[in-house]
């Protein structure tokens, strides 16, 4: 009865009404239209039209909706800074400055000068409307992570011109404002550039502080992570706003700092995007929908032929850009549509520009209008335009990805110690090949004792706590518990039996480096199993890690599992947005520039020639407290084997007895004990 009678007052105010309808929206109209073969946020927009106060009137701009709106916003931008590589934005900064001021310029230049010559708009509304045409925002950024092509070389040039775009459209929008009141003088000017330099100090130097200082001390509170990113992302929103810079600004520069702090396959990024991808950014599409009027179209010719103006010259300049930067660039069709299609959305930067200059009087409503419309149709464009270029990438991608079908990877994590479950779990992430479907192994080895029985309850607890931890992150984690008379059995056991390619186990934080190294665990481990086993002990959270030295013995390039390692030491770089320095011999130096040649590396990279007698002094003197110390090691009478290999131990208690260490042992023949003599 209470449903029918809130139902006869539209819009609808009850705010459990309000969400509970937004939910179903979120829940249907995107699978309905995914069916159709329709862009799932073209859904969402259609629904924001058809529930908005020019629709049905189910919905209005009530403070609830609208506050999910601004976050959904916020949370867009910030996506977009947080998947910037900045190695890779640093690298292609040439591009990404050149396709920002064609994508403004083209579109600002064509426009200011139709409306002002032809439709007769004064100056300063024309600075607005062009300002208007030319900002985009990357409404179909969604698609672009579903179809998995973040990392093409085009994305991160796209995300760059934008920023470049926007900042230049809302910063003459901010001087519009200022001039209409009679302001815009010498200290304001003064005013407006001090304000920008502290906002950029802000964002750029004490947020990332901030934030490495907090994941180090809260390293593993999963959800008080989420709520400090959060809160930095609305917290430079109102820094922004502050120096009247458009907060949608400094959700993006959040973005931009915490890029190298949050790794891609980290749980935390995982929470990120799902709670943005299924709440936040739907509202926000909504909304962008209900701002539509179609009734407008019914209002006569002169704002029929404003419409067709709007349109035309929206998409044909953001499609001359493309084509300009495509043939600067030699880049090739797909990706020439990809940067047309994301770069050719309008949404909040261009309502908030005419919404400004409609309350200051500057334009008419029928400039409102026409905008509301073009903000449908480009948005239509740009969604089926990046959706059928990003599916054409990714199968293209595909293709070229090499075949590991008949040696799939498969990690087996031994656990022990409660304390140290997450950061394994947390590094064979990092390594893992992102387009593996098989699970993580977590593995408890119980001792075939009088205790046995308890100890595998009290164990499977410990493994229940790390397979959680791997769902967080999108990761599937099949635990397995063994009862064997040692733990160097049970994992060489387990081993063959799971066909398992990668071991990854840390060393009790109690036990000091020369009783671990000269123990039965890791010596009979080495003599049972040829697969390639990493050692990791970490003292800071791996998203914090700033630089990698690899430590490399002579003639390490000729054993069977270099190419892997070096392809694991890749992923924690690329991830990590950390430098790599090579220590070694110049052979191996060689071949790993032509494995980073082939997989198209983009991170900074230094080799250094260096003997083994010297290489730990050497590293020494450069390692810092957030460095990670990679150790290549070889197992007794392989073909890197040397002397030198015996004193790892007494080395790391000597020079690195507190930093963060990963030792690998490569991969040798699979029949481990009968082929190893031939080897050598």
């Amino acid at each position: 009865m209470t449903l029918l009678i809130n139902l006869q007052h539209l819009p609808i105010t009850d705010p459990i009404l309000i969400f509970a309808l937004v939910l179903i929206i979120i829940l249907i109209f995107p699978t309905l239209f995914k069916k159709l073969g329709i862009p799932e946020i073209i859904g969402l927009i259609i629904a924001g039209v058809i529930v908005g106060p020019h629709g049905v009137n189910l919905l209005s701009q009530d403070i609830g909706l609208s506050i999910f709106s601004q976050a959904g916003l916020l949370y867009l931008m910030f996506l977009a800074g947080l998947e910037i590589n900045v190695a890779q934005f640093l690298k292609n900064k040439i591009p990404s400055l050149t396709f920002g001021i064609l994508t403004f310029s083209l579109p600002f230049i064509l426009s200011g000068f139709v409306f002002f010559y032809i439709f007769k708009v004064d100056i300063i509304a024309s600075l607005l409307i062009s300002s208007m045409i030319a900002t985009h925002t990357l409404v179909a950024y969604p698609i672009i992570g579903r179809f998995g092509i973040n990392n093409n070389r085009v994305v991160n040039i796209i995300i760059g011109g934008t920023i470049i775009t926007d900042t230049i459209a809302l910063l003459i929008l901010a001087i519009v404002s200022e001039s209409t009141n009679g302001t815009l003088d010498h200290l304001f000017w003064i005013q407006f550039i001090g304000y920008f330099t502290l906002f950029l100090i802000f964002v750029l130097w004490v947020i990332p502080h901030l934030s490495k200082w907090f994941f180090k001390n809260y390293d593993g509170e999963s959800s008080s992570e989420y709520i400090f990113v959060l809160t930095m992302v609305f917290i430079a929103a109102v820094v922004a706003k502050f120096v009247h810079i458009e907060p949608i600004i400094g959700a993006f520069f959040v973005g931009l700092a915490m890029s190298s702090l949050i790794p891609r396959t980290s749980p935390l990024m995982n929470r990120i995007v799902f709670i943005g991808n299924t709440i936040f950014i739907p509202f926000f599409l909504i909304t962008v929908g209900m701002y539509v009027d179609l009734h407008v179209l019914t209002q006569g010719k002169e704002l029929i032929f404003l419409i067709i103006a709007f349109v035309i010259i929206a998409l044909l300049s953001k499609y001359i850009a493309a084509y300009i930067t495509q043939k600067i660039f030699k880049y090739n069709k797909l990706e020439r549509n990809l940067i047309f299609g994301l770069s050719n959305a309008r949404a909040a930067s261009a309502i908030a520009i005419v919404l400004v200059g409609f309350n200051l009087e500057l334009i008419n409503e029928s400039i409102v209008n026409a905008t509301i419309i073009l903000v449908l149709i480009s948005t239509l464009v740009s969604s089926f335009v990046t959706q059928n270029a990003a599916k054409k990438i990714a199968i293209q991608e595909e293709k070229e990805l090499p075949d590991l079908s008949d040696s799939p990877e498969r990690i087996l994590v031994p656990i022990s110690n409660p304390n140290t479950i997450e950061k394994l779990i947390n590094f064979a992430i990092l390594i893992k090949d992102p387009k593996s479907k098989l699970p993580l192994y977590p593995l408890s080895i119980v001792n075939d004792d009088h205790k046995a029985e308890q100890n595998v309850v009290t164990y499977s607890k410990i493994l229940d706590k790390a397979r959680v931890h791997a769902s967080s992150s999108d990761k599937i984690a099949q635990i397995v518990s063994r009862i064997d008379t040692n733990i160097a059995d049970g994992i060489a056991r387990t081993t063959k039996e799971l066909q398992i390619t990668k071991i990854v186990m840390g060393w009790h934080g109690k036990s000091t480096t020369k009783s671990f190294f000269f123990g039965t665990l890791l010596k009979n481990l080495l003599e049972k199993t040829g697969k390639m086993i990493y050692v990791i002990r970490l003292n800071t959270p791996i998203n914090l890690i700033e630089n990698i030295h690899v430590m490399m013995p002579p003639a390490s390039e000729f054993e069977i599992g270099f190419l892997e390692w070096v392809n694991s030491i890749l992923n924690i770089s690329v991830h990590t947005n950390s430098k790599i320095t090579f220590w070694g011999y110049k052979q191996t130096h060689q071949k790993i520039q032509s494995i980073i040649e082939n997989n198209k590396y983009i991170q900074e990279v230094d080799y250094r020639v260096a003997v083994s007698s010297n290489m730990f002094q050497l590293i020494s003197e450069k390692i810092q407290e957030n460095d990670l110390l990679v150790i290549i090691s070889a197992r007794k009478n392989t073909i890197s084997h040397n002397r030198h290999i015996k004193q790892i131990p007494n080395q790391i208690e000597s020079y690195f007895k507190d930093s963060n260490i990963l030792i690998i042992y490569p991969e040798q023949e699979t029949v481990y004990r009968e082929s190893i003599d031939l080897q050598v």
